[in-house]
């Protein structure tokens, strides 16, 4: 699977807050086997995945993992697009996707949600 590094970041026009209600894993946490990524919806099988990226009020950039299926359709609605990832993975697709950190479980406002308003 291609994880869409070209076209990876967004340009939103409004500015996730810094603190999305969710805390970074603790070094010792290891993320779960699976994990759930909030990711642009694909229409063709050969087309790269693209990840959404979140740019936070401080200027960082934000890749959003969730810890199970139900915390991202919490966090972030249940029209919002997502791939499943091994957790493992989760340093490299960071890497390559350019995110300055990881928050997990995040709660995406409401007017920031797919379907829901802003998109």
């Amino acid at each position: 699977m291609v994880y869409g590094d070209a076209h990876v970041m967004r340009d939103h026009a409004n500015e996730a807050p810094a603190v999305l209600g969710a805390a970074p894993l603790d070094d010792e946490d290891q993320p779960p086997a699976q994990v759930f990524l909030p990711a642009e919806r694909i229409t063709n099988r050969n087309q790269p995945v693209t990840l959404e990226l979140r740019r936070l009020a401080d200027g960082t950039t934000a890749m959003l993992a969730f810890t199970t299926l139900e915390a991202l359709v919490s966090g972030c609605g249940d029209t919002q697009p997502w791939i499943a990832v091994e957790g493992g993975s989760i340093p490299d697709l960071q890497r390559r996707c350019g995110a300055d950190q990881v928050v997990w479980d995040a709660a995406v406002p409401a007017d920031q949600r797919h379907g829901e308003g802003a998109r």
